[in-house]
């Protein structure tokens, strides 16, 4: 059975077999065997189950029909026998609809959960064992990361500059100027109200 999901899958995927949504009516083991080594302390070995299925296909732009299948999964690939209520990606023949398999590149979708929005948190994890988009998602980190502190640097520079004159300096009018810079860069959101009063309290104390 396994040899004929993955002949019939290959087929269909070559010859314009169409994806679509199924929800699950029926689930019911035929039988299962073991195998395989244990990966941890108290685990069980690799285990092939046999399930009967019936589904209610839900294609876009045409009209839900029900096909029954008999699907094998292996749990070493993570998968959970999907159950009355999931929803699932089948393949099938457009001309043929007796001629379905289940999509195990996808995860069953529990009910109540969008099925979409599923479906592409799944994609990105897979992705996500890729190497190469691994690399890429780091790069985008460190790039975020480089233009906050640029960010952050040019307010620190702003503060500088409408920060008191040294010690010595003239006073006077350029108090004024100070406190109408700082006022502006409060205004502008460059400043927060705190940093305001931490700025003009040094620049009056300094006076």
């Amino acid at each position: 059975m396994l040899g004929h999901n993955k002949r019939l899958e290959r087929k269909l995927k070559e010859h314009g077999g169409t994806q679509a949504w199924a929800t699950v009516l029926e689930s019911e083991k035929q039988w299962a065997s073991t195998g395989g080594a244990n990966v941890s302390p108290g685990q069980a070995g690799s285990m092939t189950i046999h399930q009967k299925l019936r589904l209610r296909v839900e294609p876009d732009g045409e009209p839900p029909f029900e096909a029954t299948v008999k699907q094998v999964f292996n749990d070493s690939y993570g998968w959970h026998i999907p159950q009355e209520g999931y929803s699932v990606k089948v393949l099938y023949d457009p001309t043929d609809h007796s001629k379905l398999v289940i999509d195990l590149e996808a995860m069953p979708v529990a009910p109540g959960v969008d099925r979409d929005e599923a479906s592409a948190r799944h994609e990105r994890a897979m992705a996500m064992q890729d190497p190469e988009a691994r690399r890429q998602q780091i790069e985008e980190m460190k790039s975020k990361a480089l233009s906050q502190a640029q960010s952050a640097s040019g307010m620190q520079e702003m503060i500088a500059k409408a920060s008191p004159p040294a010690p010595g300096a003239t006073a006077g009018p350029d108090v004024a100027d100070e406190l109408t810079k700082l006022a502006d860069l409060r205004d502008r959101g460059v400043l927060s109200a705190a940093e305001f009063e931490v700025q003009k309290a040094k620049l009056l104390g300094e006076s």
